[in-house]
């Protein structure tokens, strides 16, 4: 069944009919990541949307159990985690609100009780976020070694030394232990999937293998279209996270041993896809909002060349191209899957096709291309024009540039809800950002 997306009279916005299940799928990106993901998830609120999350009550001794509650029909109550991503996932799951883990990035108490459910969200710290991983220091002197025996290579003129990279044996310099045991000991009432309400789902990529894997309370076959994806119930949220977080080089794959005691060692979630939008489809919604960071710097003649700002800026430009042009590539595809099953369904209403074999020949369609018609995916990026956004650190715990970063995410979000009218939204609880994030545009 198409959802309604008829457009007002004399304006360029959206309809969308109401929905059953609704999702947000966050990007990595590090630290300015996940305060991007923050700021659309302010934005979302202001729109209407609710947070649906925490623990799922269980009876007290001799108490007869009662259902959960289930999510209203603007609550999102699905999400979906890679790297960074994987961390604001995970606090939104707990029932963290909104300006408790605003208040976590800035380092302040909450100034509102509603704001310390579960509890006060403690912030995250550098030594938390770089724990030195252990074995370093003999891999060090291992490497210094090396390094001295591919100096002389060079010294004699042996330069075909330098491309023998077998002499760089370091799997990183950090380990994502200190993520693990920060949001295991300091975070979560519960490091079970099981033990929530919301569906969570954080991704990782397997190192030996061409594989993602979808870790979270469901145990589901691979998808029909996707035999690379694989999901997997039997680890801990906080492992999950670790080994989402594990970017390669900067820290080292992450290790978890699986049901038969084989260690497997993982990496960040976004190798193989930037987004997994497809694991909240995959699992009923019909509704996602996918925020990323991933936008290439446009020219500004104030900013100037991105060769100004040094090899990082060159790199990081060279791989949110390559990056933009594979979301690109997706979101196209499902247009022009969309636009081809629209045509079809014209075609066999004019051709006077009964309308129970229409809805069959559309039925088969959707299944042979794996693209629901139910389902609408709004994508939120940082604005072309944000140049401050792009050239921000990625890795910084400052409040103030956390607030930054938050601040930008909010207005690329609002700049692209204004497009839609979402069915059964309330009058916005407008978010009002405080001095220390600044006006919010």
């Amino acid at each position: 069944m198409v959802s309604p997306r008829r457009r007002r009279p004399g304006a360029e916005r959206i309809q969308i009919g109401p929905k059953k299940k609704i999702a947000f799928v966050c990007s990595g990106g590090a630290t300015k990541a996940g305060a991007f993901h923050l700021g659309v998830a302010l934005a979302l609120q202001e729109q209407g949307f609710k947070f649906y999350g925490g623990l799922t009550p269980k009876p007290g001794p001799g108490e007869m159990g009662t259902p959960a509650r289930a999510a209203g029909p603007m609550e999102i109550s699905t999400y979906v985690g890679s790297s960074a991503g994987s961390i604001i996932s995970s606090y939104l799951a707990a029932g963290y609100s909104l300006d408790n883990i605003f208040n976590s990035f800035l380092g302040r108490k909450p100034t509102h009780p509603e704001d310390t459910v579960p509890k006060i969200l403690p912030q995250l710290t550098y030594p938390k976020m770089f724990r030195m991983r252990s074995g370093l220091a003999k891999e060090q002197l291992s490497q210094v070694m090396l390094f001295g025996r591919l100096f002389n290579n060079l010294l004699q003129g042996n330069w075909e030394s330098l491309f023998q990279l077998n002499w760089l044996k370091a799997q990183g310099i950090f380990s994502t232990d200190g993520i693990e045991q920060f949001l295991r000991e300091e975070v979560l009432l519960s490091n079970q999937f099981n033990d929530y309400l919301a569906d969570l789902f954080i991704v990782a990529t397997q190192l030996n293998h061409s594989r993602k894997v979808v870790f979270g309370k469901y145990n589901y076959q691979p998808p029909a279209h996707d035999l690379t994806c694989q999901y997997d119930n039997d680890v801990s949220i906080s492992m999950a996270c670790a080994a989402s977080t594990s970017l390669p080089f900067f820290y080292a794959p992450y290790q978890i041993k699986n049901s038969h005691n084989k260690v497997i060692y993982y990496i960040d979630g976004e190798i193989r896809d930037t987004l997994s939008s497809h694991v909240a489809i995959d699992s009923g919604a019909d509704l996602v909002f996918a925020s990323y960071t991933h936008q290439p710097y446009h020219f500004h003649k104030e900013i100037g060349s991105v060769t100004e700002h040094g090899m990082s800026a060159i790199l990081i430009q060279s791989i949110y191209l390559l990056i933009e042009q594979k979301i690109n590539n997706h979101v196209h595809g499902k247009e022009t899957q969309r636009k081809a099953i629209e045509s079809v369904g014209r075609y066999c209403k004019q051709a006077g096709v009964a309308d129970e074999q229409r809805k069959r020949i559309l039925e088969i369609l959707e299944a042979e291309l794996h693209h629901r018609m139910d389902v609408d995916t709004i994508y939120i990026h940082p604005n072309p024009a944000d140049a401050n956004m792009f050239f921000g650190e990625h890795f910084s715990l400052s409040p103030k540039k956390l607030s930054e970063i938050v601040r930008s995410g909010f207005r690329a979000a609002i700049d692209k809800l204004r497009k839609y009218d979402f069915a059964d939204r309330k009058e916005p609880a407008h978010v009002a950002l405080d001095s220390s994030v600044g006006a919010t545009g």
